[in-house]
């Protein structure tokens, strides 16, 4: 079965979606050598942005921390919050880096795949933080709890906020409930690149605070590691999250085309080109047809390009001459191009 145009094309799209997250994760190696100047906090005030002044997610579970060992007590948490019950000490050979005594982000997005979740990204925002935790989402987040130049990194779990009292309340360390005022908190998380994840299972609907490219993006590495199964159920319930959405739309064909569903991929491509009718789908969508055995349908298709590419011409007109060469549809199923 060959490759679609469409892995090289869609895929180099969800690979720019990944970088931010990922090239976070790895510049963390280095960043005790990367000085910037405190950010200006002194009257930071906490504006909750729903009705509630206060708000708590108090059925959150909690590990006490052991030395060093923040990373696994506060993804044990989050998982535990979304019904993965699992102890810290067994995340530990998963994400614990001795030789750094902690753990870096790439390795808790792993282990969060490894346990059928996915970590999504969140916007750099206090608003989006507390419209997550409305949600009944807890936040993993990463704090930098000494100083630029003499960094003391440290994973904690948002769980809520207290409006009145200017302050946000966290699972972490040793203590169930550290309450941090406003000011406090933005220094330390800003001091951490402001990075901060929410973890969701990709069979149910994304949470309402991730962006869908986010949701991509998180979802992709599924496809890398083997778990098939898993992309194509964060990217159909990208697909109902967002049915406006065609980058959604193109993965979901991608990893149906790799499980030989062609079927599917080929009603994942029609409903991504109802949205935008892009040369490089099309092509993949007249390929799809040709392996089903549609000569007229993928001529179809392919006379629906309006602009061919110079980087496409080659695969499109090779993609034509197959269709050609096939001639009469040999289905009876064969459905002309929406």
């Amino acid at each position: 079965m060959t490759s679609l145009i469409l892995g090289l094309i869609s895929g180099n799209a969800r690979r720019r979606a990944l970088r931010p997250a990922f090239s976070l994760a790895c510049a963390l190696l280095f960043a005790s050598l990367n000085a910037c100047a405190l950010p200006s906090l002194q009257k930071a005030q906490l504006k909750p942005v729903i009705a509630q002044p206060v708000m708590e997610l108090t059925q959150t579970p909690f590990f006490p921390q052991e030395i060093h060992q923040c990373g696994p007590a506060a993804l044990a948490t989050v998982l535990g919050a979304d019904g993965v019950s699992i102890m810290p000490e067994s995340l530990a050979d998963q994400v614990y880096i001795p030789g750094r005594e902690g753990s870096l982000q790439a390795e808790l997005i792993s282990a969060s795949r490894r346990n059928s979740r996915m970590a999504v990204r969140l916007a750099p925002s206090t608003e989006t933080l507390l419209q997550t935790i409305a949600e009944g989402r807890p936040v993993l987040m990463l704090q930098n709890l000494g100083l630029k130049s003499r960094p003391a990194w440290h994973y904690a779990v948002l769980i809520g906020w207290n409006g009145p009292k200017n302050e946000l309340i966290l699972r972490s360390g040793r203590e169930r409930r550290q309450r941090l005022s406003s000011a406090r908190f933005l220094q330390t998380w800003e001091l951490a690149d402001r990075w901060a994840v929410v973890i969701a299972d990709p069979s149910q609907p994304p949470p309402a605070t991730v962006t869908p490219a986010d949701w991509i993006a998180a979802a992709a590495p599924f496809e890398s590691t083997g778990q098939i199964e898993q992309a194509e159920r964060a990217y159909a319930s990208a697909t109902q999250r967002w049915p406006q959405e065609s980058l959604a739309w193109t993965a979901l064909a991608n990893v149906r085309y790799a499980q030989k569903n062609l079927e599917g991929a080929e009603q994942a491509l029609e409903a991504a080109i109802a949205i935008k009718p892009e040369a490089a789908a099309l092509n993949n969508l007249a390929q799809v047809r040709l392996e089903r055995g549609c000569g007229v349908a993928a001529l179809e298709a392919l006379d629906r390009i309006e602009s061919v590419p110079a980087a496409l011409q080659s695969a499109i007109d090779d993609t034509r001459a197959q269709a050609r060469q096939l001639g009469a549809d040999r289905k009876v199923h064969c459905s002309a191009a929406p």
